[in-house]
């Protein structure tokens, strides 16, 4: 067995026959999804670092494109053997099972048939999703000819009360914490409420309230005007100086440039006051899809699907949310790096939720955290004593969540080394991977002891 290295990223392979080689392994593929057949069996190592670089040639950004590509790649492998989030603790999803779901998906003639095809992979589901499920399978007993769209929209008026009356309280809320704000501010946020009212009060389905649109409406209308035009000059400057002034339609550019930075800016805005956090604080409050029944219902009842059929949305919709996804422990907009101590699985919905939020902010958002931590943490060990993930990787990215997190996520990793010689044989033989040097090593002092230790037994 030989050790081949792209970009200082390991692979173990049992084809000691093959050579693969940096640039010509993906020339053929358009993306690493390609290369799962070659790369099934392999036992994948995470030690590695993919270099910076300052002044990178075009070979150089397609090298390190393959390199990003093939880590992400074996890190969401990682998924298919039933890892926990470590945020919310739910089973992830892998992309092998959501392409066959989707597949099983397309060849379902009716809601009976769509039902039983998402009741196979309910372990996936979330606590939302599996209260929707239970909620359409009980309608589908009485009536199996509605289909999953028709079962949303006869429970839409309910749970439009009960979503309207939640939504008002808060907004409430909001309007008696503006007050202390300046005049200016004051206007904007209650003019953004008055709007959101009506909108929430129009009984026609067109008129549809957009929660993360609201919270950008508001953080753009409790930031000040003075900032908002710093921010503006310092982008159009930024622009001239990548741009020349004779190019065509150079004011036309240069204005949809600014918009679209500044609302990122906007968006990553953190110098707040203590009144504007506690605004901040009671918006992030309104219910979502991915936390509230009642939210989901209204959400995908009053849905435009352009066409498309909405039993397949709603049914894709109810697993997307446990896909598994590689997820920067410290955000890339925060300066976090793409090495493999810095990435870890989580699932779609707690990725999206979190956007840049460092760590101890998600800990606050989902209390359970420490706790799912720990059990995402003792799967990786579990997988490490099955020889399919390195040691390396996993107290790399134990040390970065323990670090960000001021110590509150650290998870016990002595059990990675409470593994007898005989089970690692055992496994060996079941892999039919060739161990190491220190392994063999380690296993002929194990051998020693053990006979040492029966040979005193039978003197004795």
């Amino acid at each position: 067995m030989k050790i081949f290295q792209i970009n200082l990223l390991k692979f173990n392979t049992p084809n000691s026959g093959q050579k693969i080689d940096n640039v010509s392994r993906c020339e053929n593929s358009s993306s690493p999804l390609m290369m799962s057949p070659r790369l099934e069996k392999d036992t994948v190592t995470f030690s590695g670092r993919i270099p910076s670089i300052v002044t990178p040639t075009m070979e150089d950004l397609i090298n390190r494109t393959k390199a990003v590509d093939v880590l992400r790649y074996n890190i969401l492998r990682l998924a298919k053997h039933d890892v926990p989030c470590p945020v919310c603790g739910g089973l992830m999803f892998d992309s092998e099972k959501s392409v066959t779901f989707d597949k099983k998906l397309l060849q379902c003639k009716n809601p009976t048939e769509i039902l039983k095809c998402i009741e196979v992979y309910s372990k996936y589901l979330h606590p939302v999703e599996s209260e929707i499920l239970k909620m359409m399978k009980q309608d589908n007993l009485y009536h199996p000819e509605r289909t999953l769209f028709e079962m949303l929209k006869r429970r839409l008026p309910r749970a439009e009360k009960r979503i309207v009356q939640h939504q008002s309280k808060i907004f409430s809320n909001i309007g008696l914490l503006s007050r202390k704000l300046p005049e200016e501010m004051r206007l904007n946020v209650q003019n953004l409420l008055n709007d959101s009212f009506d909108r929430i009060l129009d009984p026609r389905e067109t008129s549809r309230f957009s929660r993360q649109i609201f919270i950008y409406k508001l953080k753009n209308a409790i930031i000040p005007d003075t900032e908002k035009n710093k921010l503006r000059e310092k982008l159009k400057i930024e622009f001239i100086s990548k741009h020349s002034m004779s190019e065509e339609n150079f004011e036309s550019n240069m204005a949809s440039y600014v918009e679209t930075k500044l609302k990122v800016a906007i968006s990553l805005w953190k110098v707040y006051t203590s009144n504007q956090m506690a605004i901040l604080t009671e918006a992030y409050k309104l219910s979502k899809a991915y936390n509230n029944v009642d939210a989901f219902i209204v959400k995908y009842a009053k849905r435009d699907y352009k066409g498309a059929d909405p039993d397949y949305k709603i049914a894709t919709r109810m697993l997307n949310n446990s896909l598994a996804t590689v997820e920067h422990v410290v955000a890339q907009s925060n300066r976090g790096t793409t090495e493999p101590k810095n990435l870890s699985l989580e699932c779609a919905a707690c990725n999206n939720g979190r956007g840049n939020d460092s760590i101890l902010k998600q800990i606050e958002d989902n209390p359970n955290m420490p706790v799912n931590y720990r059990r995402f943490m003792k799967r990786l060990c579990d997988l490490h004593l099955q020889n399919i993930v390195e040691k390396s990787y996993i107290t790399q990215l134990n040390k970065t969540y323990k670090r960000q997190s001021c110590g509150i996520l650290d998870a016990d990793l002595s059990i990675m080394n409470k593994r007898s010689n005989k089970k690692q044989k055992i496994l060996y033989i079941q892999s039919g991977i060739t161990p190491t040097k220190a392994e063999r090593r380690q296993a002929r002092k194990m051998k020693l002891k053990l006979k040492a230790h029966k040979n005193n037994r039978n003197k004795i």
